[in-house]
């Protein structure tokens, strides 16, 4: 049944061309975006520069692999189908004994042994080559292609902006566009019964043609001074990118959708937007059939569509003119104005508002700015050439830097001396030797214009005609008259002299020079930033003004000094009399105390001395013995049997124990004595009446 078919036929003369050519394509694509890649990211770097275009030609390679190495695997399967024998029981291995014959009920082992045998033979089928691996093997190189493109996105365009090598390159991208297109046209007249997936690699192989051919064009175009050949060359790596995608997508989607038989399965890889990419118009005859084939609707018989098919002509013609017509309409904001040409001729300048005209390119409307203040400083840059500095002074677009209030200063705002500014401009001033011989000496100047157009018809056709460059001319202007300026003074002269004076007299002459030259440009200011001797003066400037602060701080210190040593001697002194003057106080206030005390004692003693001297005793006696144990003896007692204390413990049993050792006191009558039998060890202490002294 296979045999019948002509595409199985002729499987096996597809085969090893189309797998040539993929592994080619496939080749040229990761050497190329993998050359783009590695010398992106500084793994290697040759001397010479490698453009960005041969990035996008590797991924469009990519993409034409990724047709050819699916379909490849396709024509593979049918040639392989279409040679494979008919079934035959399987040979015995030599030198085993061959299998019993089957006789009876089969064994349990046997039937598992079959059913795994018949797996395996399901699963190694060279049928499933032609479904999922194919899937996976474009769905990689459509990833590639992707990657590529967003790697070499990456990459500056201007990487090789040197005119040869563009030209080279250009040369050499429209003469690989031939063999790719060599190869698209045989395909393109492969029948599809002979090959079903020659459409496919039909549209497939486009993608990359269009792109050798477009970069191609767009490096001769850049090599000529066209930069906006870029977004030429940024549009076909979208396109790119886009079919790389759709050949993702439609691989990803197989994992959704059942496979078609093999009779009718073709590559997994192809691209509707590549069909796109083509020299004729789009059939809609042949756009009904396919939309008739898959949906099963008839567009040929859609009244609303054939309507818009005989319509599309005239309706395209009046957008057209209405398009061009609307050319003819001008609307200018508030800070705009035009100069109007009629035919080549400058008729008048029309302010802002909604204008009508004669359409392009009968009339011309040319741009010219109404009241919008530029602010340049006066700069040459490191060339020599007068254009834009390497960095602005101080206070152009200060409006714009978004500084912290504890970050670091903008470059902008750097005023020391001690190094070189870009905005500043050295120039030669007359100054006079230490010998009387004339000499020179270098001053830097940053200064910064402010201008307009001026605000009248005729400076704006000025302005239109005569001045290509504005900025240019102004820098060239100014750069002549501080030539001049600073020819005239010295250095001193211009250090000291009014900055109000030489900015007015330095903005009349400017406006003089620029009225001149018929430029139509009003000079408003002239802003002085800095007037200071070069970088190599602020060392020894430095060093003057550092010994003078040392000066400076040196006789602040000494006078802190004095003044410390002042105060301190004050104070002392102070403290001394304080101190003395309380002593002497507190004397005389304690004599005094005294005398009053003496005084009174004196009376008291005077009045009743007995009872005076009495209380006076019993008062010494009363504070010096407020901290001390005492006895008071009473004269009255009296007799052989007086009262006898004994301070001696009592233990529990009732007895007299032995005194503790310490003091003790006992009272006695006076006139008792103490024989020698008393003088136990047991005894309680006595007091003699005649010495009072215990025994």
């Amino acid at each position: 049944m296979l045999a019948e078919l002509p595409h199985f036929n002729n499987a096996r003369r597809y085969v090893a061309p189309l797998l040539i050519i993929g592994v080619i394509f496939a080749a040229l694509g990761l050497g190329l975006t993998g050359a783009i890649s590695a010398h992106a990211n500084a793994f290697w770097r040759l001397n010479l520069p490698i453009p960005r275009a041969l990035g996008f030609v590797g991924a469009a390679f990519l993409v034409a692999a990724a047709g050819f190495l699916s379909a490849a695997m396709v024509t593979f399967v049918r040639a392989r189908l279409l040679g494979a024998r008919p079934h035959q029981p399987p040979m015995p291995v030599p030198g085993t004994a061959a299998p019993p014959p089957e006789t009876g009920e089969v064994p349990r082992w046997r039937k598992l042994l079959a059913t795994a045998r018949a797996r395996a033979g399901a699963v190694w089928r060279v049928e499933v080559l032609a479904t999922w691996p194919q899937a996976l093997v474009a769905l990689l190189f459509g990833a590639l292609a992707l990657a590529g493109v967003y790697v070499t996105w990456e990459v500056t365009p201007f990487a090789a902006a040197d005119p040869l090598t563009l030209e080279i390159l250009g040369g050499a991208l429209i003469v690989a566009s031939f063999p790719l297109l060599v190869v698209e046209r045989s395909y393109a007249g492969t029948a599809p019964e002979m090959l079903p997936d020659a459409p496919q690699l039909d549209r497939l192989l486009r993608v990359p043609l269009t792109v050798c051919l477009g970069l191609g064009i767009t490096s001769v175009l850049r090599a000529l001074g066209f930069n906006w050949a870029v977004q030429v060359e940024r549009g076909l790596a979208i396109l790119t990118a886009a079919i790389a995608l759709e050949i993702v997508v439609r691989s990803l989607a197989v994992a959704f959708v059942p496979f078609a038989p093999i009779e009718r399965l073709n590559s997994i890889a192809d691209s509707s937007i590549a069909g796109f990419l083509r020299f004729s118009a789009p059939s809609f005859q042949a756009f009904s059939t396919v939309v008739r084939q898959q949906f099963g609707i008839d567009l040929s018989r859609s009244w609303a569509l054939a309507f818009m098919q005989r319509a599309i002509l005239p309706i395209v013609l009046v957008m057209g003119v209405l398009t061009w017509g609307i050319t003819g309409i001008t609307a200018l904001g508030l800070n705009e104005r035009a100069v109007y040409e009629r035919l080549g001729r400058p008729v008048e300048v029309m302010g802002p508002g909604l204008h009508f005209h004669l359409p392009w390119p009968m009339g011309v409307m040319r741009l010219v700015e109404l009241g919008v203040i530029h602010d340049i400083p006066i700069a040459m840059s490191p060339t020599g050439d007068v254009g834009q500095p390497a960095r602005q002074s101080a206070g152009v677009d200060q409006q714009q830097q978004q500084v912290p209030a504890e970050a670091p200063p903008p470059a902008s705002a750097d005023r020391l001396w001690d190094a070189s500014h870009a905005a500043e401009q050295s120039y030669l001033i007359a100054s006079q030797a230490a010998n009387g011989q004339q000499t020179f000496q270098i001053a830097a100047a940053d200064l910064r214009v402010v201008y307009r157009v001026g605000l009248t018809d005729a400076d704006a056709m000025n302005s239109a005609y005569r001045v290509a460059d504005p900025e240019t001319l102004i820098k060239a202007s100014t750069g002549q008259l501080l030539v001049r300026y600073f020819a005239r003074y010295t250095l001193l002269d211009v250090l000291g002299q009014s900055r109000d004076a030489f900015t007015k007299e330095f903005r009349v002459a400017l406006q003089e020079q620029l009225d001149k030259m018929s430029s139509g440009i009003e000079a408003i200011a002239v802003v002085v930033e800095a007037i200071h001797p070069p970088a190599g003066a602020a060392s020894s400037y430095h060093n003057v003004q550092a010994a003078e602060i040392l000066a400076n701080s040196q006789i602040a210190v000494q006078r802190a000094s004095a003044i410390h040593s002042i105060k301190s001697a004050q104070q002392a002194a102070m403290e001394d009399r304080n101190k003395a003057s309380a002593a002497a106080a507190e004397l005389v206030s304690q004599a005094r105390s005294e005398s009053v005390l003496f005084d009174a004692d004196r009376k008291a003693r005077e009045r009743d001395g007995e009872a005076f001297l009495f209380e006076r005793r019993a008062e010494r006696m009363t504070s010096g013995l407020a901290k001390s144990e005492s006895i008071v003896i009473d004269h009255r007692l009296n007799g052989r049997n007086g009262p006898v204390i004994d301070l001696r413990s009592v233990d529990s049993a009732g007895l007299l124990g032995r005194a503790p050792a310490g003091r003790r006191d006992v009272l006695m009558p006076p006139g008792r004595t103490f024989s020698s039998e008393d003088d136990d060890e047991d005894a309680p202490p006595v007091l003699s009446p005649n010495s009072g002294t215990p025994r």
